[in-house]
């Protein structure tokens, strides 16, 4: 669980950096398709360790962590669904980040030469690479593709 637990602290990585790509009318719709499913699978999760939270952690006081730090002081004591469901949640915030930065990776050149100018913040780099997609790199383009199917699937 202690991987869980660090898997699940980059939930709050992802989805800033999906909401600012967001912000851009071109990425909206994957952006929003991507913090959906991400929020979806967190309100599984919430659901799923309901009763666990209320029974071990009702003292804690949510944000920044606490309340997956107290699951996982108790993570000996958990229920198996809440259990699996951290599992899970873990697994769809691991394969987000890996593609965000795979893609901030594989796009370096990119970023730097052809985006340069761009003035970052707002997804307005995410728009530039995305609008100049069918020139980048191939190792850009197959990440910047890897994203755009985790939004569709």
């Amino acid at each position: 669980m202690n991987i869980t637990v660090k898997l699940l602290a980059k939930l709050a990585l992802v989805l800033l950096v999906i909401l600012s790509v967001g912000s851009v009318s071109a990425q909206t719709d994957m952006a929003k398709t991507i913090l959906e499913k991400l929020t979806a699978r967190v309100a599984k999760l919430e659901s799923a360790c309901a009763k666990d939270i209320k029974k071990y952690c009702s003292t804690v006081t949510p944000g920044e962590g606490r309340m997956i730090y107290c699951m996982q002081a108790h993570e000996d004591k958990i229920s198996t669904n809440c259990a699996f469901e951290l599992g899970e949640a873990a697994t769809s915030v691991q394969t987000a980040a890996d593609a965000l930065k795979d893609s901030v990776i594989a796009c370096r050149a990119e970023i730097n030469g052809v985006c340069g100018k761009t003035v970052p913040g707002q997804g307005r780099i995410a728009a530039c690479l995305l609008s100049n997609k069918s020139t980048a790199s191939a190792g850009c383009a197959e990440a910047i593709q890897k994203i755009e199917s985790m939004a569709a699937q």
